[in-house]
C-alpha cells in the first residue's frame, strides 16, 4: 500500500468510499455518491486545499482539509478523514494520516484542528495521535431551517 496526494481524479473514488463509511454505524448518515462527491469537491477547489490517500489496488484511507494563514503561521482544518470499515482499527488510517501531517510539515503548517463526536471512536483516534480536547474552544451551531 502507498500514501500519495489526493488529485482531482481521485475525487469520485473517495465519495464512494466516504459515503460507504458514514453511512455506516456509528454515524448512519443519509449519505449519497452525489452528495458525498459535491463536498469532496467543495474541499478540493477551496483555497489551500491538501489531501492524502492510501491505496492498494483502491482507495483504503484518506484525510483532507485546507491550511490558513493564521497570525503565528499557517493552520490546516482537518475537514474529512475515513478507512474504509474492513480496514479499521488497523493502523491504515493512522498510516493516512501521518503522511497528511508531514506534507503539511513540508508546507509550513504548524497546527492542525478539527471537528467530530465526542463519543464516538474516532475521538479516541484523534487523542492517540497527538490531538488533545480544547477546554479553551466551543463548538456552536444553529440550525437556519425549522
Amino acid at each position: 500500500m502507498k500514501t500519495r496526494l489526493i488529485g482531482e481524479n481521485d475525487l469520485e473514488e473517495c465519495a464512494r468510499l466516504y459515503a460507504q463509511v458514514f453511512s455506516s454505524e456509528p454515524w448512519n448518515e443519509d449519505w449519497t455518491l452525489e452528495h458525498a462527491f459535491n463536498r469532496l469537491s467543495h474541499f478540493y477547489k477551496s483555497m489551500g486545499f491538501l489531501g492524502v490517500l492510501l491505496e492498494n489496488e483502491s482507495v483504503v484511507s484518506f484525510a483532507l482539509g485546507n491550511w490558513e494563514p493564521f497570525y503565528f503561521g499557517n493552520m490546516f482544518y482537518l475537514r474529512e478523514m475515513c478507512t474504509h470499515t474492513r480496514f479499521q482499527a488497523n493502523g491504515y488510517g493512522s498510516r493516512v494520516y501521518t503522511a497528511l501531517e508531514n506534507e503539511l510539515r513540508a508546507n509550513s503548517v504548524n497546527s492542525i484542528y478539527l471537528t467530530t463526536e465526542r463519543e464516538i471512536p474516532a475521538a479516541s483516534f484523534y487523542q492517540s495521535n497527538g490531538f488533545s480536547y480544547s477546554e479553551k474552544m466551543g463548538f456552536y451551531a444553529k440550525r437556519l431551517n425549522s
